[in-house]
């Protein structure tokens, strides 16, 4: 694990977490509405002022905490959830042992991309949670010691609440079956390519029927993902969606899939030979394509 910064998860309760992920589901787009939801879930017991609460609350805790775990996507009053974060509402009203396995595939990606912890704390044995802390900080470049210590200990318990970390007897370790079960659940090779490739031209020629062909890659990521899930109960994160879809013949005899560069700094974007992009058209070359 090398030097790095990592982000203050600020609402760091899970079960939080996914009632203001639904606020922002139920309420996508419009951002007064998800801050009346958001704000419902906290007492006001100190009564403090809507503004008040809406700068601590709302954009001071809850949309930076979703966002730096990628579950929602858009800023201002075009806040939506993200691939990711409808895969665990989703799951949640699917299958229990299904929603624990989505939540933990989510959060060790979070892990793998930002924070980095679970690979340096599988090589240790079990440790006080303070000394995990300690050697942790040591790896962590950026703010004051305090600071750090507090971005690890909300992230620790994040791990600990989806069950990647075993917190017993005073000693914090890696529990070594569910992480097993995540590592199996991101793997892209564990899924059926076949059943990919038909969920992702069922979601293209849904998605760009209205748009001259032209889709969105965030918008297929989200219907393939859930579509993976309700169909086969197999897990598709936003980052094995790309997987696959790089792995995807992009020219064939019978389609053509051409990418579109973004305008700007865009969120999500989809990584392709070292340039991003933000959508996609298919060309049929037959009628019939196998979707």
């Amino acid at each position: 694990m090398n030097k790095t910064d990592v982000p203050l998860i600020k609402e760091y309760r899970i079960n939080r977490q996914k009632k203001c992920l639904k606020c922002i589901y139920k309420y996508a787009f419009d951002r007064d509405k998800q801050k009346e939801c958001i704000l419902s879930l906290y007492h006001n017991r100190k009564e403090r002022s809507s503004e008040h609460r809406e700068k601590s609350i709302f954009r001071g805790m809850v949309i930076p905490s979703l966002r730096y775990l990628g579950l929602i996507v858009g800023y201002g009053d075009s806040i939506r959830i993200s691939a990711n974060g409808k895969l665990i509402i989703e799951s949640e009203a699917m299958n229990s042992k299904l929603h624990e396995r989505v939540l933990r595939a989510v959060i060790y990606e979070v892990d793998k991309n930002i924070f980095h912890f679970i690979d340096f704390i599988k090589g240790l044995s079990s440790f006080p949670p303070r000394e995990i802390i300690n050697k942790l900080c040591n790896k962590i470049s950026g703010p004051p010691d305090k600071q750090k210590r507090e971005r690890i200990r909300k992230f620790l318990s994040i791990l600990e609440q989806v069950k990647l970390m075993n917190h017993s007897s005073q000693k914090l370790s890696l529990n070594k079956k569910k992480y097993n079960q995540a590592i199996k659940d991101v793997d892209v090779s564990m899924k059926n390519i076949e059943d990919f490739k038909k969920c992702f031209f069922d979601a293209y020629f849904e998605v760009s029927k209205n748009t001259a062909g032209i889709a969105d890659i965030v918008d297929i990521r989200e219907k393939v993902s859930i579509q993976m899930l309700k169909e086969y109960k197999v897990i598709v994160t936003e980052d094995q969606f790309d997987e696959l879809l790089r792995g995807t013949p992009f020219e064939t005899e019978k389609y053509i899939i051409s990418l579109g560069e973004p305008m700007g700094a865009e969120e999500k974007l989809f990584k392709y030979k070292g340039d991003y992009f933000r959508t996609l058209y298919i060309k049929t070359r037959k009628m019939g394509v196998t979707k």
